[in-house]
């Protein structure tokens, strides 16, 4: 982890703005706009949307439902976490010879982000993701929480994509970049 006054980084972080792609999508709304509940049912259409088109880009079938699954789990954690503000949720593609990088983009609000951040190290340090996962789903049962915190665990526990953050703070608000590598690697690229 590498962390500044105002920017910390959790994982292999790759910043966009300094790698070369071979192509990229990217799409954007402002969290403000519209209502969450509404963002909350289209993250399935856009994640669809995204699986589809990267899969005939790409001319991977298998690539499809992992990028559906991350897309939807990262969109789903931006519209939960965004603060209500004018500020942006971005979903960026980027592809690579080798890989598919998905950053997704958000912010959240600061007095909340050092618990996300214990979340994270524990998720990156894990030994054993399958009993993580299981604790997980344990410690949400018996809370009687209905978020049990393991899309991110399964992003990385069977749909076998790398997770890393960047997290720029602001006194109020910071800015949660999360990104997904999926390798190509094996898969018909």
């Amino acid at each position: 982890m590498i962390e500044n006054t105002n920017v910390t980084v959790m994982g292999d972080f790759v910043d966009p703005r300094e790698t070369d792609f071979e192509g990229s999508l990217t799409f954007s709304i402002k969290a403000a706009y519209i209502e969450r509940e509404k963002l909350w049912k289209s993250k399935d259409l856009t994640a669809e949307f995204l699986g589809n088109f990267w899969k005939n880009i790409l001319d991977i079938e298998s690539i499809k439902s992992t990028l559906h699954f991350v897309c939807a789990e990262l969109l789903e954690n931006a519209v939960y976490h965004s603060a209500k503000s004018d500020y942006m949720i971005m979903i960026q593609l980027c592809f690579k010879s080798d890989e598919l990088m998905v950053y997704v983009k958000n912010s959240a609000e600061t007095k909340k982000v050092e618990g996300f951040k214990e979340f994270v190290r524990s998720i990156l340090e894990a030994e054993n993701l399958q009993k993580l996962f299981i604790q997980s789903m344990k410690n949400a049962k018996k809370s009687g929480s209905k978020r049990s915190q393991v899309g991110l665990i399964t992003i990385l526990k069977d749909r076998g994509a790398k997770l890393s953050w960047k997290l720029e703070q602001d006194r109020d608000v910071t800015l949660i970049t999360t990104l997904s590598r999926i390798s190509l690697k094996g898969k018909g690229a």
